[in-house]
């Protein structure tokens, strides 16, 4: 029988499993639950481009019958004025008595021949009687009862073009007739003269207008029927258009001239978008309008339309399949990696465990770091290193960040973000923490990434502290004594300025620096005057208090850093002057002489003066590639050496000759 702690135990290792397979069961559908409606976004968007595509198509295509039908109606208005003007005067070319007319007179064949779409003239007596007719077989025809003579007869405007209806002729072909009335010289009525609609010249007009296979034109009579359709073949000539919830109905009643429109067509159940245009000039009197109308089925407009979708859909269901995929097996990977995670960080905690025990005689501190949540577990040797006492508990990364000395955060964040990033195998560097007591205490840190994501983002970082302050105080003591060293031996031992061996680099340094900014140098060469004469007559001690002495003033008349006082040898000092021309070194010069000569140091056996003087040269130059700096060097010294000539305690400015001479042996900076 198994004890209580026994029988507990597999149920708390099965909770402990289920918790984190729960909360990847959570995060399975929350992504589901995204990627549907990621999905659902998807499909509304490319559905609004989708019809924003079609909506184009169509009103492009609108706007195409739009322009056909307007050309229809410009020729047929055309031609309605060109017969109404025909027939206006033909009937004034008509005798008086109808019935004297020849059967087909002259004139009739003119007009019949030279106007196209027209295919026949008549002229009817007012008895409904053919007099004559541009087809002999049309004369004497009793046309009194058809409803275009009935029309004229009883209208009888004299300027208005009667238009009408198609009617099947006593030829057996529908025709449309146009015509105006006869009056008498006492203005009653007299008779009709009429022409007939050429179908086939305007089919062909019409058919030249179609721009696709599906498209056809149709000329229509305003009370409705078909006068002409193109193409000829399945056109109803005569069919009347015009019944309850047509297209032509609600163009009619709309009282526009032009309406765009789609619909069922009447007689054919066929979807299709029109252009319907009314043709009633307004110079022109109509009894009736005629309406034009260019119609292209919808399904054939929309054709390319609906090939894209199909294409859409298609891409958008195996995009979604194969999204759908993914996700469903990176979400088994995922599981797969977590579990393989929990038991790596099982054996790690168990690892580290070991680890611990063997550091504790090493005197090192152990810490971890959990990226996740931005915590440190130490060692108890860690808590001891820096003053505090023992805990198990993490702490807060910013803790230890706070510890760390302000100049050594920078180096630090910099490394430990490079070895972050996978750019480095570890990181191992040396900085200060503040000790619980205050005082800052060396410390050498090696870690490393031990543990990453599938992404190769980084989870755990381990790593050890060692106490090295000991040993770095002694090597920052002896940092000191060789950096004292160093500027010992650039420091003139007699006067305490720069000596020789600083001049040489300090003059190479600047002439590099002013050869790369185009700044000029300008250098003064300082000589004691008399110096050997002041040393043998009071002796070389004296000599060197003298030089100290004139160190000293000629030190405090300059202004650093841009003038660099430096002992050259001897008694003669230099003087470098940073980014200033021979005017400049000519004012530093004159204040030097005037600061010696104030300073009245005794000088007993000088033929030139009772105190110490000095004579000066100045050079100044620009560097440039071709030159070399020890040219400036002999420039200057040229200038001091007719300053002696010129009679001592004054200066000299070198000339352009001075400047260009060249030392033996030299060559030129390359560009």
């Amino acid at each position: 029988m198994q004890s209580p702690e026994t029988g507990s135990a597999p149920l708390e290792a099965a909770q402990r499993r289920r918790g984190p397979v729960t909360l990847l069961r959570r995060r399975s559908h929350r992504e589901w639950a995204l990627w549907a409606l990621a999905w659902l976004l998807l499909l509304a968007l490319a559905w609004h481009v989708s019809w924003r595509a079609r909506e184009h198509i169509v009103a492009q295509d609108m706007q195409r019958l739009q322009g056909q039908a307007q050309a229809v109606e410009i020729h047929l208005t055309r031609h309605l004025k060109a017969i109404s003007a025909a027939l206006a005067g033909a009937g004034q070319l008509l005798p008086q008595d109808l019935a004297a007319a020849p059967s087909v007179p002259f004139p009739l064949k003119l007009l019949v021949d030279a106007m196209p779409g027209v295919r026949g003239l008549q002229i009817t007596d007012r008895e409904g009687r053919v007099v004559a007719a541009s087809q002999p077989e049309l004369t004497d025809r009793d046309v009194s009862a058809r409803p275009y003579f009935m029309t004229v007869r009883d209208s009888g405007h004299p300027d208005t073009l009667y238009v009408s209806p198609p009617f099947r002729s006593v030829l057996g072909n529908f025709t449309t007739v146009l015509s105006r009335t006869l009056h008498g010289t006492d203005g009653s009525f007299s008779g009709v003269i009429s022409a007939s609609f050429d179908v086939d010249y305007f089919e062909i007009v019409l058919r030249a207008l179609l721009y696709a296979p599906d498209a056809r034109a149709t000329i229509a009579h305003g009370d409705g029927p078909i006068i002409v359709s193109s193409p000829l073949e399945g056109a109803r000539i005569g069919f009347d258009l015009n019944q309850p919830g047509s297209l032509f109905r609600v163009h009619m009643q709309s009282g526009r001239m032009h309406n765009l429109l789609q619909g069922e067509v009447v007689g054919t159940s066929e979807l299709r978008m029109m252009a319907l245009r009314a043709v009633e000039p307004a110079a022109l009197l109509l009894d009736r309008p005629l309406v034009v109308y260019m119609s292209r089925r919808t399904d054939a407009v929309l054709a390319p339309w609906w090939a894209a979708l199909r294409t859409e859909l298609l891409l958008l269901a195996l995009t979604m399949a194969v999204s759908a995929v993914w996700l469903r097996w990176h979400q088994g990977r995922r599981y797969l990696q977590e579990r393989t995670e929990r038991n790596a960080a099982q054996a790690e905690r168990e690892s580290a465990r070991r680890l611990e025990f063997g550091l504790r005689g090493a005197d090192l501190g152990l810490w971890e770091w959990n990226l996740a949540d931005d915590t440190i577990t130490v060692n108890a040797r860690e808590m001891e290193m820096l003053g505090y006492p023992p805990t198990d508990e993490p702490l807060r990364a910013e803790f230890w960040r706070g510890l760390m000395h302000r100049d050594d955060q920078a180096e630090a964040e910099q490394a430990i973000a490079a070895h972050l990033r996978n750019e480095t195998p570890s990181y191992r560097l040396e900085h200060r923490y503040r000790h619980r007591d205050g005082h800052w205490l060396w410390v050498l840190t090696h870690a490393m990434v031990m543990q990453r994501n599938a992404r190769g983002k980084p989870l755990r970082v381990v790593g050890t502290h060692l106490d090295i302050s000991e040993r770095k105080r002694s090597q920052l003591e002896l940092e000191r004594m060789n950096a004292q060293l160093a500027a010992l031996s650039l420091t003139d031992g007699l006067t305490g300025v720069a000596n020789r061996r600083q001049f040489d680099q300090t003059l190479a340094l600047e002439w590099a620096r002013g050869l790369r900014n185009h700044q000029p140098l300008a250098l003064l060469m300082l000589d004691v005057d008399h110096f050997k004469r002041y040393n043998d007559h009071l002796g070389h001690p004296e000599g060197d208090a003298a030089l100290r002495a004139v160190a000293q003033i000629l030190s405090a008349c300059l202004r650093t850093p841009v003038e660099k006082l430096m002992r050259y040898g001897g008694e003669e000092f230099a003087v470098l002057l940073i980014d200033a021309d021979a005017h400049a070194g000519s004012r530093v010069a004159q204040r030097c002489l005037d600061a010696i000569a104030q300073a009245r140091l005794p000088h007993p056996d000088s033929p030139l003066s009772p105190w110490i003087s000095v004579s000066i040269g100045v050079a100044s130059m620009v560097p440039q590639p071709e030159h070399v700096h020890e040219q400036l060097v002999m420039a200057a010294d040229a200038a001091l050496y007719r300053a002696k000539q010129q009679g001592r305690a004054r200066y000299e400015t070198a000339t352009g000759d001075d400047a260009l001479k060249r030392p033996t042996g030299m060559q030129p900076l390359m560009p």
